[in-house]
């Protein structure tokens, strides 16, 4: 099974011009600003039997790379959900999380594909064509749509990855088969590999009759939208309700009752009727379930255990996952992070995963120059280096990059082990354990238990405390005098009352200190704890494969350098 090897690794314009500023800053590099587009195919022929023109609109992130072999090695393909449009991706939840400098798919390295499918967002679709005798498109039109876009128009002739939410995840699924050899990597996201039926048939049916049984609704050719639209959408806000967290936001009658009346203002504001029923009919013939075993890329399926759409009760993701030769099904716990239905857009739970995934199905191997060999040999070179008086180290995580910047007169011998342990590589691929919210966030026990024996007792001597653990603020921990070694925290809250027990700050975070805040911290002290608390035997004997198989959430650095 797929994660058997994974344990076993080391490990409009205006608009997106804004938001892109929002996510790169200041970088001047063109490939990192979002571009949109439109394809035209004059005739292109429905499975309905109708051909008509489609036009296909997308926005896309970065730039194309080839091998020698002139296939395009880095493209990402990633699909929408039912009403939605790829622009939704460019919210900072996600596309801050993934797209930008450091994240899992950084758009420097990666080139972001987010297209409207047929009938939503800017694409051609019955609100804007032609009403009621809009071709009635299934989930295969799409993904053909789809191809001959990256084909055609963008010049991709192959998929790094190919994921999506929702009504996204079930078209991954669907490119799974029908282009095997297409891609490296099939990520779906809150999807099922079974034919629509049982309760989310019924819920699409009652959203679709809702509208259409209107009298108002004229067989499509409305004037204005018609009542029906409304009563439509309670079945929908039931579909991507989580109990837990409504519960939270709604915990009284009145509040539930106006959260309700606010959702359904929104959602009535920005929906058109016949996009709505033709979007939720176009799922009537969906059935990967014959074809799994023609699905030859590896393949990671992603749901959360409160989602009411494919409610995990069913068995149906776990009992259709074997038929995929490279398949992995994962059904993450609720939790006070997770949002039922709409977890699949909140890469800063699942992303560990993805990272996981990304690095296993690597044919390229991009950092495999990188010599590790120091980090088995205490006596190297490396280890009597002495840092700048000032140097930034930037860290790639799995929820995106976060600066530091030393400075040695601060803890000279705190800065050197510091600049030493990352020149050689050491944090690559190390988790960040221990993560309490409104206090620290520490890392430095290495994924391979022999490096981690050697480097546990290379301790070097205290500095003096000359900066205050404020938030922001990096120091070793220690268990007491002369006992720092490779082990750093990171304050994120004012800890000035550390610096009484020699906790030596060197170094403040610059930048991404939202992402050292997003750091996975359900599990408290669990996954390590603190030096002091001597519960760290499991984590240095086990490893990353310990992490992976008892904390599979937790964060982890992919990448440590020095600029």
């Amino acid at each position: 099974m797929l994660y058997s090897l994974l344990r076993h690794r080391s490990l409009l314009k205006s608009c997106i011009a804004a938001l892109c500023l929002s996510l790169w800053g200041t970088a001047s590099a063109q490939e990192l600003e979002p571009s949109e587009g439109l394809f035209t195919i004059q005739a292109f022929s429905y499975e309905d039997g109708s051909t008509e023109t489609l036009t296909q609109h997308y926005i896309t992130l970065g730039a194309p790379r080839t091998n020698g072999q002139g296939k395009v090695t880095n493209a990402v393909l990633i699909m929408h959900g039912t009403t939605g449009s790829g622009a939704g991706f460019l919210r900072d939840k996600f596309a801050g999380v993934l797209f930008a400098r450091g994240g899992l798919l950084d758009a420097s390295r990666y080139f972001i594909v987010l297209t409207d499918g047929i009938g939503h967002g800017q694409s051609s679709k019955p609100s804007t064509d032609s009403a009621g005798d809009f071709p009635k498109y299934s989930y295969n039109d799409m993904v053909h749509a789809q191809y001959r876009l990256l084909t055609e128009h963008l010049k991709v002739n192959h998929l790094r990855l190919v994921t999506g939410t929702s009504m996204g995840g079930m078209l991954s699924w669907v490119w799974g088969y029908e282009y095997p050899r297409f891609m490296d990597a099939v990520m779906p996201l809150a999807s099922l590999p079974v034919e629509i039926a049982g309760r989310n048939r019924m819920l699409r049916k009652m959203i679709i009759d809702a509208v259409k049984n209107d009298p108002d609704y004229q067989n499509g050719f409305y004037e204005t939208q018609p009542a029906g639209l409304r009563e439509a959408l309670y079945p929908l806000i039931f579909m991507v309700s989580s109990p837990l967290h409504y519960q939270e936001l709604a915990p009284t009658r009145v509040a539930a009752e106006t959260m309700l009346d606010t959702n359904l203002n929104r959602y009535s504001s920005i929906m058109d009727a016949n996009d709505l029923i033709y979007a939720f009919d176009a799922s009537r013939d969906y059935n990967p379930a014959p074809r799994l075993g023609e699905i030859s890329a590896p393949l990671l399926a992603i749901n959360s255990a409160d989602d009411q759409v494919n409610p995990p009760e069913l068995m149906l993701l776990e009992s259709h996952i074997d038929q995929v030769v490279q398949g992995e099904a994962v059904t993450l716990d609720i939790s006070p992070l997770t949002r039922g239905h709409g977890t699949h857009s909140l890469p800063s739970i699942w992303g560990p995963y993805l990272a996981r995934f990304l690095e296993a199905t690597d044919t390229e191997e991009a950092f495999s120059t990188r010599d590790y060999s120091a980090l088995k040999n205490p006596d190297a070179d490396i280890w009597t280096t002495q840092a700048p008086d000032t140097f930034v180290a930037d860290f790639d995580t799995t929820e995106g990059r976060f600066s530091v910047e030393v400075e040695r007169s601060l803890a000279p011998l705190g800065a050197d082990r510091f600049y030493q342990l990352i020149k050689a590589g050491y944090y690559d691929g190390v988790h960040i354990n221990r993560v309490v919210p409104g206090f620290i966030a520490q890392f430095g026990v290495h994924g391979e238990p022999t490096i981690n024996a050697i480097w546990k007792d290379q301790m070097i001597l205290d500095d003096s405390v000359r900066s205050s653990n404020l938030r922001g603020r990096i120091a070793f921990a220690m268990t007491g005098p002369n006992t720092r070694s490779t082990q750093i925290f990171i304050n994120t809250a004012d800890n000035a009352r550390l610096d009484t027990g020699g906790f030596s700050s060197f170094g403040t975070v610059i930048s991404g200190m939202a992402v050292v805040d997003r750091l996975y911290g359900l599990y408290g002290e669990n996954a390590g704890g603190g030096l002091r608390g001597g519960k760290q035997g499991p984590l240095e004997n086990g490893g990353s494969e310990y992490l992976h198989s008892n904390y599979p959430l937790l964060d982890f650095v992919s990448r440590a350098t020095i600029r």
